[in-house]
């Protein structure tokens, strides 16, 4: 399905000014950007900033609305502008004057603010979601990762000790010449790395964020902002309230605006609750749940589309001993009904293209394939292999999943699968937060076998990564998206070899391959891949929406417009 180029709807009776509501997931609005995931960065934007950003896209199908473009930094490093070096891998950056942070004194945003923050989305605590990018890309930075890690195996977690740990230690890939200047430097030339660092984790931090620890609720109540809007209060879990911010001058910052007076994010548990504060304000922007979109989403240019996502997908804990026999997962796959998911998200999600997946990087994305080893809903093949495996009824497996979206339809649906081909399978709801950490550590998380999770690209070009070596790699640095514990030798090597290519296509071949023998191995099971959707264009009262496409189509905040009669 195509629909029309965004075109913004004229503003002929609003004026600046009022207050926006947006409804969130708990876990998608996160306030500390070293510790925030990519699917966080349509907030994190509105208080922080970063080398390069994206701009918001009048027509989505533009390649120069997937390209990145200079944020803190005055320029996109190149060879043309002597940014970048011959070798592709010393990037060299000179930061905006008039950007400041929202301190008494009104300090500039320096170089050194930005080293700091590379140190902080490594910090042992809360490590960012997205350190396996820059670990496995910027020179040094897995060291320091890996040895911070280590030493805060024996010491304590407290914000003085994380703070020395911090600024005791050097990345040598990170560094400042002076206030002004920045050099990043490669361990291997990267097609996408300017593209990485408009991700949440390499936000400018100042100073200020070491005396918390980060992704604390104390850091949270304390957050400096060089964005448009400032945390002005907030209630951790289910509201935070955001106003301009003045040290915040648009001569300084071509990307945003601040058209409201005042931002609201309303968060919500995933179990139909999103506690707040009474407001006099009734503009709202949903956004959307982690599995199954938004229900009024409208598709972007369906078939053509950049950004596909894998929505919905099982993950297979593969730590748990009931899954060492292959035949087992291999049975884990053949049983489940995607055209029956199928079916279901075209009846929650009309409109929204679907389509059943055999591969785990979806259309749309560097290393797309169209291979599919195990064909959809073959009960009987799939008691066969559990026969053959020797393996009995016991103890039913927990299927977990966020309560949100169409997490609950696809989990009960693909647990009555499995248990109809053999392998007894409860679903088990969990609040979006507590799911988000029952992810991050499977291994102490209740003994779950495998769960209902959705992934949606952090960025748009050359973009392989986000989805085979954020969901395969098996790295000692924390983050990714590898929850269930998949390790496979061959694989890593596959995605060694596309992070270490230097054409295009050459990764893409490299990526493909490390992604159809993962599915081979059932480390998951794709389910469905959706088409990228966008919230509707014009929500109640609300004017100026406008889609950021590397953000998940999300809609620039800055830039929603409240109605307010003249």
């Amino acid at each position: 399905m195509t629909v029309a180029p965004y075109r913004p709807e004229p503003a002929t009776a609003r004026r600046r000014g009022g207050v926006l509501r947006v409804v969130a997931p708990t876990d998608a609005a996160p306030l500390d950007p070293s510790c925030a995931p990519a699917s966080a960065a349509p907030f994190v934007r509105l208080h922080t900033r970063q080398l390069v950003t994206w701009q918001t896209a009048r027509d989505v199908r533009d390649w120069q609305a997937v390209t990145s473009v200079p944020d803190l930094a005055l320029e996109v490093p190149s060879t043309w502008n002597a940014g970048l070096g011959a070798s592709h891998r010393s990037y060299v950056f000179h930061m905006r004057p008039g950007v400041r942070w929202d301190t008494p004194d009104r300090r500039p945003v320096t170089a050194h603010d930005v080293v700091r923050g590379f140190k902080r989305m490594c910090n042992p605590v809360r490590p960012s979601p997205s350190l396996a990018y820059f670990a496995s890309t910027v020179r040094g930075l897995a060291d320091f990762a890996t040895a911070w890690a280590a030493e805060a195996t024996h010491r304590a977690g407290d914000a003085a000790t994380l703070a020395a740990y911090q600024n005791a230690h050097e990345i040598p890939g990170v560094f400042a010449l002076d206030d002004e200047t920045l050099v990043i430097e490669l361990a291997r030339p990267a097609l996408d790395f300017v593209h990485m660092l408009a991700l949440p984790a390499a936000s400018a931090v100042p100073v200020e964020h070491d005396a918390f620890v980060p992704g604390s609720p104390e850091a949270a109540a304390h957050l400096r902002a060089n964005g448009p809007y400032r945390v002005r209060r907030h209630r951790p879990g289910e509201w935070v309230e955001l106003v301009r911010n003045p040290a915040w001058e648009p001569a300084a910052d071509p990307y945003r605006r601040a058209e409201a007076d005042r931002v609201e994010l309303r968060l919500s548990d995933g179990a139909g609750r999103a506690d707040a504060e009474p407001t006099d304000a009734p503009a709202e922007v949903p956004v959307a749940p982690a599995v199954g979109g938004l229900p009024a989403a409208e598709p972007v240019d369906g078939d053509g589309a950049l950004g596909w996502a894998l929505d919905p997908y099982l993950l297979l804990n593969l730590r748990d001993p009931v899954w060492a026999d292959p035949r087992v997962r291999q049975a884990v796959a053949l049983a489940v009904d995607k055209a029956a998911v199928a079916d279901l998200y075209r009846r929650h999600r009309p409109g929204v293209p679907v389509r059943i997946a055999g591969s785990l990087i979806p259309p749309g994305n560097a290393g797309h394939d169209t291979a599919d080893p195990y064909p959809t809903g073959d009960p009987a093949r799939a008691r066969e292999l559990l026969a053959s495996a020797g393996h009995a009824d016991g103890t039913p497996l927990v299927l977990i999943h966020p309560h949100s979206g169409l997490g609950p339809e696809v989990a009960h649906a693909c647990a009555s699968d499995l248990t109809r081909a053999g392998l007894p399978t409860r679903a088990v709801g969990l609040a979006d937060a507590a799911y988000t950490e029952a992810l991050r550590a499977p291994a102490t998380a209740g003994g779950w076998q495998l769960a209902v999770a959705a992934r949606v690209p952090d960025w748009l070009e050359h973009n392989g990564r986000v989805f085979a070596q954020a969901m395969l790699q098996a790295t000692p640095v924390p983050g990714g998206a590898n929850h269930g514990g998949y390790a496979a030798p061959e694989v890593d090597a596959l995605i060694e070899r596309a992070l270490d290519a230097p054409e295009p296509w050459r990764a893409d071949a490299a990526w493909r391959a490390a992604a159809e023998r993962a599915v081979a191995d059932v480390a998951v099971v794709p389910i469905l891949h959706r088409a990228p959707v966008a919230a509707p264009r014009r929500p109640d009262r609300v004017d100026g929406i406008a889609p950021l496409p590397p953000q998940g189509y999300a809609v620039d905040l800055t830039a929603a417009r409240p109605g307010v009669d003249e």
